[in-house]
């Protein structure tokens, strides 16, 4: 029998329990050290990542995230908590909870992005030494740098001056930025093998922040004519280093968040399109129109009105070839839609007579550009549904096209006894938009007229 497992939410609640439980006990015991709450922090964040099937790369960049923001977050948000609890025990606790309630709702949230699709949920199976070597890469780097902060090196000036010398070389600190940003780009081409990537970034990230500290500590481009001095230059490249990790880390998440919305909007997008083609092919054999179309070539044949018969056979066979040919195509030239919608519109005024008219405000130049295929037949089509269209009430569907723009209207005139309409139609026409050209399309209904524009592409 399957164990019952704990959901995400719940986990995320009992790690700031135990955040809390270490936050008082250490404070109880005098024994205030970070270790044992950045193991913590670092288990919720690799439980929440392979729960979610996050890469191994991913997982990192978001457990060095999350340390840091955590450490920052706990460090002055303690202190705005003991303005309102003065008992510093509680106040800890309280804190701690907090942050990483927000750390792993975060982590939820952001691993969310891809781990939701079902491909990616099965991406990485994890080992045992994988998870502890990150675990401890990470924990290591907490430690040393923890270590290296707190000891005589950093203790008299701190690690600010050194900071502040960088954010004050401005060629420096844009090299830095430019830098990360081109190797992140980059890196997913160049090296295919994910082992070869962790060995590869790892000596990016060394030897571009001794280039970037080397800048700084002589002053580049201006110059300063400093000697070398290895005590200052090693507290320099331990700031920038750790700086480079952090801005590295941020825009690896960066890019990692654009590329699942461009794959999220890519699987949308083909979902959407599918969904179109399978209400395409539903039209085509719609039962109902092949049945007014086969009822009108029987009232042909039987008036032997041959050429009418023929000619109806001809324009049909045309509308199914058309649907046929373009039921992959994702744009279509507007003049080829235009003469499209021309066919279907005779094969309506075969049924509707003198009733039924379409009239057309194309100028040439609106020719060079695209629509999605079979939009402005499923408007005729809309709109003879749902209104009233008889000699006494004539249904007249206008087509212009002016500023970047395809508008077809038609006079509201309601069937006493249409069907409630589904909005079907228009949904699949403004996600084809959406999804192709981000473009949206207007749908206005007034008291006298239902008009919808589509961009023309």
């Amino acid at each position: 029998m399957q164990r019952p497992s704990l959901s995400t939410p719940a986990v995320i609640h009992l790690f700031a329990a135990a955040h809390a439980a270490v936050a008082v006990l250490s404070r109880l015991f005098d024994y205030v050290d970070d270790v044992p709450l950045t193991v913590l922090t670092i288990s919720l964040i690799v439980i929440i990542s392979i729960r979610r099937g996050l890469q191994t790369e991913m997982v990192a960049a978001l457990t060095l995230a999350g340390c840091f923001t955590g450490y920052l977050v706990g460090s002055y948000g303690a202190k705005l908590v003991a303005l309102a609890v003065p008992d510093a025990t509680i106040a800890a606790a309280i804190t701690t909870a907090l942050v990483t309630e927000l750390l792993g709702w975060g982590v939820y949230a952001f691993a969310r992005l891809r781990g939701s699709q079902s491909n990616n949920r099965i991406n990485w199976s994890p080992t045992t030494l994988q998870i502890v070597a990150i675990a401890s890469a990470i924990l290591l780097l907490r430690i040393s740098y923890t270590l290296i902060f707190n000891s005589s090196f950093f203790v008299q000036a701190g690690v600010y001056s050194e900071f502040q010398r960088l954010l004050s070389n401005t060629f420096a600190l844009m090299s830095l930025l430019c830098g990360n940003v081109i190797f992140v780009s980059l890196r997913p081409r160049l090296l295919e093998r994910r082992e070869l990537r962790s060995a590869v970034t790892l000596l990016f990230t060394g030897t571009f922040s001794m280039a970037i500290t080397l800048l700084v500590y002589y002053d580049f481009p201006q110059g300063n004519g400093m000697r070398l001095d290895a005590l200052l230059l090693f507290r320099l490249y331990a700031v920038i280093l750790l700086f480079d990790i952090v801005v590295y880390t941020l825009l690896k998440l960066i890019a990692y968040v654009i590329a699942s919305n461009a794959e999220l909007r890519t699987e949308r997008g083909k979902k959407h399109r599918a969904q179109f083609q399978y209400n395409k092919l539903k039209l085509q054999i719609n039962p109902h129109f092949l049945f007014n179309s086969l009822n009108i070539l029987d009232f042909l044949v039987q008036e032997k009105e041959t050429e009418r018969a023929s000619a109806f056979i001809r324009k049909l066979a045309g509308t199914y070839r058309y649907m046929l040919k373009n039921e992959d195509e994702p744009l279509v030239p507007l003049q080829e839609e235009i003469a499209f919608a021309q066919k279907y519109a005779e094969l309506l005024q075969e049924r509707f007579a003198s009733g039924f008219s379409v009239r057309y405000e194309i100028p040439q130049e609106a020719f060079a550009h695209h629509v999605i295929p079979c939009c402005l037949q499923l408007l005729i089509e809309n709109a003879t549904k749902h209104n009233v269209v008889s000699p006494e009430q004539p249904l007249t569907v206008l087509i212009r096209a002016e500023a970047g723009t395809l508008t077809v209207s038609n006079p509201i005139q309601p069937r006493i006894s249409a069907q409630a309409s589904t909005g079907m139609g228009l949904r699949n026409i403004r996600q084809q938009y959406l999804d192709i050209s981000g473009r949206q399309i207007s749908v206005e209904k007034t008291k006298t007229e239902f008009i919808v524009k589509l961009p023309l592409l």
